[in-house]
């Protein structure tokens, strides 16, 4: 065989597929800092989901000419003499009794005798062997403290953080990780062992990478002072880059958020004015964008900034057509029903450049309760009733797949409008977040806001659609028979991909590097 690329590992496939489940279902059972994401799994995660893990020596290197890529024949193998079990020992026993002393796994990497690797495996009691991930001894010592530490929780993340920036790179990553998938309340119980002035160091330092500065920003917002968030204001308010390097600005979602819980509510005076209020200005859209992620953190996380403060911010971008679509959402989960005509002349309005605006104006008029929304939905049907079936259709596809929201109404808002006598107070309440990438900000559990409320001869406002064909989880009954829906799909993919990967492997296959 002509060997022309590098393999990677396939039983670290199966490692990384199985974590794209956990991580599709994950944001269930806690909320992770908000604008951070893991670069790849940690040493904990990884030695967890392995049946052993070893630190081993290299003692007989693959051929030199094994390893070019053009090189014909097997992947090349390398051979290991366990030095240290981490985890497993007694599945590496011989049956004659006594340890496996050697191990043989792919590596494609030049190195010398003696160096040192971390060893995964699992399907006991055949091994099957991952990617040796050259480690050294100070990664060997960080390795042997791992099982010492609390599960989760601030005292956990105390031990990392002391490896933020390590200089070593391999620690430097592994810390930013745990903190990457660590909940958010953790991190802020760290609050009195963060040292704000090293944080506002890293931010300032343009060869940090942007998703740590994201960390560092976050965690900034939870010790800094008011002179931490004039510091931040002279980076969020630098555009030329005169004073400020350009790549400091990176991250520019966090550093809002810093901002702004530091200085409190007239935080965003300044963040309407750098990237909201953009009139004759050419804001970028990155910009905007990063503050709007910004502003559904400080809707759901802050408790520093009123909320209808944030949705004062939000409004602003009601007045640029082409950017509508970004924000109604937000305003619907959060039930401000203040913009119910401004949002009807949207829909009426809308060009070419914006006609997308349509459908997140008819999911916001079906959740709204109050009467003028059934008046405006009616207008906006008569002129345009295919954005209104799309809708529709769109919204009961979404609702099969909704998780479940509370049977009990919530409280609106200060300032909102309850849900009127007679509508489902559930429906009103119950918009699920919005996702703008992959971290993010929100993960409240909810059904879409343009789920349809049936009409009746009640006299309820609706589209003619029953609960049934929109996907409303109408009853308690209905919701649960929805979660073992979803559960048995998701089953469903997990088996399937351990199913495919398993019989893709071979044993005591591994190859590629962490």
């Amino acid at each position: 065989m002509h060997r022309t690329l590098r393999q990677p590992s396939r039983v670290r496939l199966l490692f990384t597929l199985w974590l794209l489940m956990v991580v599709a279902v994950g944001p269930t059972l806690a909320r992770a800092c908000p604008f951070c994401s893991a670069v790849s799994l940690t040493f904990s995660q990884e030695i967890d989901q392995s049946a052993v893990a070893v630190v081993a020596k290299l003692v007989t290197p693959p051929p030199a000419s094994a390893l070019s890529p053009v090189a014909d024949g097997p992947l090349p193998k390398g051979v290991f003499e366990v030095d240290l079990v981490l985890k497993g020992a007694d599945l590496l026993e011989q049956p004659g009794g006594g340890e496996a002393a050697q191990i043989e796994a792919i590596l494609l990497e030049d190195k010398p005798v003696g160096s040192l690797f971390l060893l995964l495996a699992i399907e006991p009691p055949q091994l099957l062997w991952s990617s040796p991930i050259a480690i050294n001894e100070r990664v060997v010592t960080y390795l042997q403290e791992l099982p010492s530490l609390p599960a989760s929780g601030p005292d956990r993340l105390a031990f990392f953080q002391e490896h933020l920036e390590d200089a070593d790179a391999i620690l430097a990553r592994d810390a930013y990780d745990e903190f990457a998938v660590a909940p958010y309340d953790d991190v802020r119980g760290l609050k009195d062992r963060m040292d704000a002035a090293k944080l506002l160091e890293w931010i300032r330092d343009p060869d940090v990478q942007a998703n740590r500065r994201r960390l560092y920003a976050t965690m900034l917002g939870v010790c800094g002072t008011e002179a931490d968030a004039e510091a931040i204001a002279k980076i969020l308010e630098d555009h030329t880059g005169d004073e400020v390097n350009p790549d400091v600005r990176t991250g520019l979602d966090a550093l809002i958020a810093c901002y702004v819980t530091l200085q409190g509510g007239e935080g965003l005076d300044l963040v309407d004015r750098l990237f909201l209020e953009r009139g004759e200005r050419d804001v970028p859209f990155t910009e905007t964008y990063a503050a709007v992620m910004a502003l559904r953190f400080l809707g759901e996380e802050s408790e520093i900034v009123p909320r209808e403060r944030v949705l004062a911010s939000l409004r602003l971008l009601l007045a640029e057509p082409k950017l509508a679509d970004l924000v109604i959402a937000d305003l619907a989960r959060w039930q401000d029903w203040s913009v119910v005509e401004t949002l009807a002349t949207l829909f009426a309005e809308a060009g070419t450049d914006n006609i997308f605006v349509r459908e997140p104006v008819v999911n916001y008029l079906r959740a709204c309760p109050l009467p003028e929304a059934a008046e405006a939905l009616a207008r906006c049907e008569q002129i345009d009733p295919e954005a209104v079936r799309r809708a529709a259709t769109l919204a009961g596809f979404a609702g099969g797949f909704a998780p479940p929201g509370p049977a009990s109404p919530a409280t609106p808002a200060d300032g909102q409008a309850a849900p009127a006598e007679g509508e489902d107070a559930s429906l009103v309440s119950q918009v699920p977040p919005v996702l703008g990438d992959a971290d993010a900000t929100d993960d409240t559990p909810g059904i879409d806001p343009s789920l349809p409320v049936a009409e009746s001869g009640s006299g309820e406002r609706g589209t003619g659609v029953d609960d049934a064909a929109a996907g409303v989880p109408a009853t308690a009954e209905s919701q649960e028979s929805t979660a073992i829906g979803r559960w048995i799909i998701w089953a469903a993919i997990v088996v399937g991909v351990g199913l495919l990967a398993r019989s893709a492997m071979q044993p005591r296959v591994g190859s590629g590097q962490r």
